[in-house]
């Protein structure tokens, strides 16, 4: 069968549908365990208690603000928004109804990824604690699809609100204009995250500190002893921190870059019009089928979280993260080979370059982060050696061990920009294009290069999620 860019614009919608069922099918796994002992169920059953009470005070005050800020958003516009000064056909009244529609749903989306996923992520630690009673193996996978629920309900929504909307605003007979109509459903979920990570963030720190100054330091009690109020306040933070705050966070950076991708791929519609390239919307769909094949790479990577009882669990999860990188990689070469045509030229190769730096950047985040938190590497064995002489110079290696690792995260992130900008560059020369259209798709190549970076965003939630 030949594949061509209708039959991958046709994947978007069943991706997105197939994921939030995977989901839902690794929630109801996850649910079906074991529950363990009766006292493990009773200090879950109060880290649950804290954590609903959290979430429900923290998202009726987002969601308040949420209203608030759409019909802002909307008269905002309305009146400023003119047919003056608007670059779209549809402005004024009508753009800002639009606009705060899609606002409103961009945050809701965002807050039902994040609230449905802590909600397992909280009844998969008592399932965790007791499946660790069979073996390192079992724990982890368990614990594994606790978090994978939040992370494809992150990635799949972020991929069904953006298409939903562009295709609601028109984006199947006017490509062109739909994605200058849809950045309301971005600015909606960047909305929610800003509250939910510095919320829960904020609350966890405070809980972890508390906990330890009064449990631990001044009446002796035991690390992460569930007698002190403090722990099951840190291990809610946890929950709610780590899954619905990071959770808001990946789901505004994939709707955003989504909406931003297709907003770029305008510039290169327009250039593939003139040039009587075949098929030029499908420079727009790029980057919802793109990340239409990240969700089925890390569908099939979750079967692959296995290992042996002696095996370091971190490798179990090393060979997951990598067959989702490789299976991405593949769906990324099909989908610029496929719609990314330039009349016949094989610039496509070039974007599809682009696209592997993107994928290298993920990884190379993955295993810095690794190599400065993990144990058995150099950064934390010399803070631990530092600390032997006092919190004096645990406090000094431990800033210059932050320092590093923010230079080194930097320099990685220029090398890329740099590399994907040159590939996209490059790819306009080898279409046969000259002046700022070589400029465009050198930017345009960042976008790709974006998109690979975040093809396996579902997989590093997952991961995430596996900590509380």
């Amino acid at each position: 069968m030949e594949i061509t860019t209708t039959l991958l614009q046709s994947l978007i919608l069943p991706a997105g549908i197939v994921a939030v069922l995977f989901a839902i099918w690794l929630a109801n796994d996850v649910l079906g365990r074991d529950r363990g002992t009766k006292a493990m169920q009773e200090v879950a059953g109060t880290i649950f208690e804290g954590a609903v009470a959290f979430m429900r005070r923290q998202y009726f005050t987002i969601a308040a603000l949420a209203v608030v800020g759409s019909v802002a958003i909307g008269a905002l516009i309305s009146v400023f928004e003119t047919a003056e000064v608007a670059e779209t056909s549809i402005y004024g009244v009508e753009l800002g109804i639009r606009t705060g529609l899609s606002f409103l749903f961009g945050a809701i989306c965002s807050m039902a990824s994040g609230i449905i996923g802590m909600y397992i992520s909280v009844k998969a630690n008592l399932r965790t604690t007791a499946a660790a009673r069979d073996g390192v193996v079992k724990a982890v996978q368990v614990a594994m699809r606790g978090g994978a629920v939040s992370g494809f309900l992150v990635v799949a929504l972020s991929l069904l609100g953006v298409y939903g909307v562009f295709v609601a605003f028109g984006g199947l007979t006017n490509p062109a204009e739909a994605p200058f109509l849809i950045v309301g459903y971005g600015f909606g979920a960047s909305f929610v995250a800003l509250f939910a990570q510095l919320g829960g963030g904020i609350y966890t720190k405070a809980a972890d500190v508390g906990s330890d100054l009064v449990g631990k330091v001044e009446k002796g009690i035991p690390e992460d002893d569930p007698r002190n109020a403090g722990v099951i306040a840190d291990l809610v933070g946890d929950n709610v921190g780590d899954c619905a705050g990071r959770g808001a966070d990946l789901f505004e950076s994939t709707a955003a870059e989504n909406i931003g991708a297709m907003i770029l791929g305008v510039g290169a519609y327009t250039i593939a019009t003139t040039a009587g390239w075949a098929n030029p919307e499908a420079w727009i769909f790029f980057p919802l089928v793109v990340r239409a094949f990240g969700l089925v790479g890390t569908i099939v990577a979750m079967f692959f979280v296995n290992g042996r009882e002696d095996e370091d669990p971190m490798n179990m999860l090393n060979r997951g993260y990598w067959v989702t990188t490789a299976l991405s990689a593949v769906g990324m070469a099909i989908t610029c080979a496929v719609m990314l045509q330039t009349g016949g030229t094989d610039a496509w190769l070039y974007f599809f370059g682009a696209g592997v730096v993107g994928l290298a950047t993920s990884v190379a985040f993955v295993y810095i982060t690794q190599f400065y938190t993990a144990g058995s590497y150099r950064p934390v064995r010399e803070l631990a050696e530092a600390s032997r002489t006092g919190a004096a110079t645990n406090i000094i290696s431990g800033t210059a061990v932050g320092f590093e690792t923010t230079l080194v995260t930097a320099v990685s992130i220029s090398i890329a920009i740099f590399t994907s900008h040159w590939f996209g560059e490059q790819a306009a020369i080898a279409a046969g294009l000259v002046g700022e259209d070589v400029s465009k798709f050198g930017i345009f190549g960042t976008a790709v290069a974006t998109m690979g970076m975040l093809m396996t965003t579902a997989y590093i939630l997952a991961m995430d999620t596996f900590g509380p």
